[in-house]
């Protein structure tokens, strides 16, 4: 699976060389200096109080769900053990009831942690994607206004030169935007 991921960079790292090629060779017809920043936007994300805020609020409501997962689980447990001390004293027909109350308590209680984290994450997506476009825009705001020929993100980048990384500059740019 990391080896797609390898591609991936690899051929965004080539896209960026041919628009720099252009880019540099029509630059060079009219003699400005190209720059080039690198930014590494999951950095921005995780440093930024933006960034930071959101994580503590998803963690917050993880603990909040966990703790009715607990429960739930806790509840489960307490059901299996009351049935394995009844069972012996228990007909047929009350274990086979007992085990069916127990196996779907068991199911809902599965599922619901299913669902839990199958929400939490879709909602971790949807942060980080809109704090992403912030951050997009953020970056576009900066290049324009730094003269930058093009920023590129870091994962997109097999090498770049500390003086490149422009993500301090962005992280400080992101969290004046949002005060």
């Amino acid at each position: 699976m990391r080896f797609y991921g390898y591609l991936w960079a690899i051929a965004l790292t080539l896209a960026g060389l041919v628009v720099l090629g252009w880019t540099t060779s029509a630059l060079a017809a009219s003699q400005a200096p190209v720059r080039i920043g690198i930014v590494d936007v999951q950095s921005v994300l995780n440093q930024s109080q933006k960034g930071i805020a959101a994580k503590q609020k998803l963690d917050q409501d993880r603990a909040v769900r966990q703790k009715d997962l607990d429960a739930r689980q806790q509840e489960v447990m307490k059901l299996q053990a009351e049935f394995e001390k009844q069972a012996p004293l228990l007909s047929e027909q009350a274990k086979r009831e007992k085990s069916e109350i127990l196996q779907r308590k068991g199911r809902d209680a599965a599922r619901i942690a299913e669902d839990a984290n199958r929400d939490l994450e879709k909602r971790v997506r949807q942060a980080e994607t809109d704090i992403g476009r912030e951050i997009i825009a953020v970056v576009q705001e900066f290049g324009n206004d730094q003269g930058y020929t093009i920023i590129l993100e870091r994962s997109a980048t097999l090498f770049n030169a500390p003086a490149t990384d422009i993500t301090a500059e962005i992280i400080k740019r992101f969290d004046a935007k949002q005060r």
